[in-house]
């Protein structure tokens, strides 16, 4: 079967379009991940992960607003029920099976940091409250994620009405002295390939379906973390 090339006077077969294309988008990185002052030299080896927060539940939908550590504007939107809930496992779990690092938990977290944000009412910075939390936990690092869109695909892996969509970023900070140490956005909401061609890559990983948020979110959190080599993340899942 042939299809029409890349001018009206040649014909093209399909494997060498769909080489032609893998090699043109092979210099093209997704623009869903985006990655905001790294820096690999320190030390990390006591980690305090804390929940994600459901940021259109605090400032509604629609909404432009600004990230309460990095101060990057995103703009909110739906999101699912229990995604904070998934995200927060999602992270704790990859990072349990494929790190070295001690882990937190974040139950351990959350009475700390609700006594101090009951106790300063606002006087002091979000930032500052979760580095104090870090510190009473004996933590050398804070992770902190927050989530400005989740929202759920409409219709089944062939067909949609609505495709997933999400947004979330995750915020490194070193407890010692307050500095963020990396930071990192997730942004995506999947196209049909026919309208972004850059997105080849991506469509034949994921076997030419319309995948779920959950789906969606999960890859691109695993992808965020094994990009950053400061977590010493192995390459592969311990046997």
């Amino acid at each position: 079967m042939f299809i029409h090339g890349f001018n009206n006077n040649k014909m093209v077969s399909r494997p060498t379009l769909i080489v032609a294309l893998l090699l043109l988008l092979s210099a093209c990185k997704s623009p869903a991940i985006m990655t905001e002052t790294p820096e690999n030299s320190f030390s990390i080896q006591r980690l305090l992960i804390l929940p994600f927060r459901d940021m259109p539940m605090v400032y509604g939908m629609n909404e432009n607003i600004r990230c309460p550590l990095c101060g990057k504007v995103i703009m909110t939107g739906k999101v699912a029920e229990g995604a904070a809930e998934f995200l927060t496992e999602s992270l704790f779990t990859f990072l349990k099976n494929n790190s070295d690092l001690e882990l937190v938990p974040t139950e351990q977290a959350e009475g700390i940091l609700s006594d101090l944000l009951a106790g300063e009412k606002g006087s002091r910075s979000e930032h500052d409250l979760l580095v104090e939390t870090g510190r009473a936990l004996k933590a050398d690092a804070v992770l902190a994620g927050y989530i400005f869109r989740f929202r759920e695909r409409v219709g089944t892996s062939y067909s949609v009405e609505s495709p997933a969509s999400v947004a979330f970023d995750l915020h490194l900070i070193r407890v010692g002295d307050g500095r963020m140490l990396w930071s990192d956005h997730f942004d995506e909401t999947q196209k049909a390939l026919s309208e972004d061609l850059y997105q080849l890559k991506k469509f034949i990983k994921r076997k030419a379906s319309w995948i779920t948020a959950r789906e969606m979110a999960q890859t691109g959190l695993e992808d965020m973390l094994r990009s950053f080599s400061g977590f010493g993340i192995r390459t592969e899942n311990p046997k």
